[in-house]
């Protein structure tokens, strides 16, 4: 009875460990199953994240690098404003002598020329205390030759150079003077500038 015992005993032994070497075997492929499952979810959300944090991470540089390319433009823009400034001030300056310059009168015929286009009749003149004189001479010639009466003012203005016409009217004015052409060339002047410093 013994050995028929051992038998069964083996035998119900055996058949345990090989259903306990099933199921371990079965849930290994499960775990193995499922730990592929879990790994290629995580890699998958890993490859989401990173891609994620690349993408923030380009946003970002966008917006640092717009933010610097504003700011350089407006250093720039501001350095344009500096340089044309000096510009109109060198030539201010260079102009404040001009009455005594042999071509003045010429310069303020010219001038008085354009006036009298721009205005197109009769005309009322103005100009500097220094230039009163020369611009009377030249109001009786450029009258004669123009057909265009021309009244000078005895009231001086304030200029480097130059004169201002206006009808009588008052209605038109031209302001011919060195300050208002340089106004005028003020935007040209940028334009200039911004192309030698390379920003337009």
């Amino acid at each position: 009875m013994s050995d028929a015992l051992d038998k069964v005993l083996k035998k119900v032994a055996e058949e345990t460990m090989m259903e306990c070497f099933s199921l371990l075997d079965s849930a290994e492929k499960d775990a193995m199953v499922l730990l592929d499952s879990e790994m290629r979810e995580a890699s998958s959300e890993a490859v989401e994240i990173i891609e994620s944090a690349k993408r923030q991470a380009e946003l970002e540089r966008s917006r640092i690098l717009s933010v610097a390319e504003v700011e350089a433009r407006n250093e720039m823009l501001i350095l344009v404003e500096e340089y044309v400034n000096m510009v109109i001030e060198r030539a201010m300056e260079k102009l404040r002598h001009t009455p005594t310059m042999p071509d003045y009168r010429d310069a303020m015929k010219k001038l008085l020329l354009e006036g009298l286009n721009a205005v197109g009749s009769d005309v009322k003149v103005w100009t500097n205390a220094r230039s009163i004189g020369l611009l009377r001479e030249l109001a009786e010639e450029v009258s004669t030759s123009t057909g265009f009466k021309v009244y000078v003012d005895d009231e001086a203005i304030d200029c480097i150079a130059g004169l201002k016409v206006s009808s009588l009217d008052g209605k038109r004015v031209f302001d011919n003077t060195v300050e208002g052409r340089l106004r005028r060339l003020r935007p040209v002047l940028r334009r200039e500038v911004a192309k030698l410093l390379a920003i337009e």
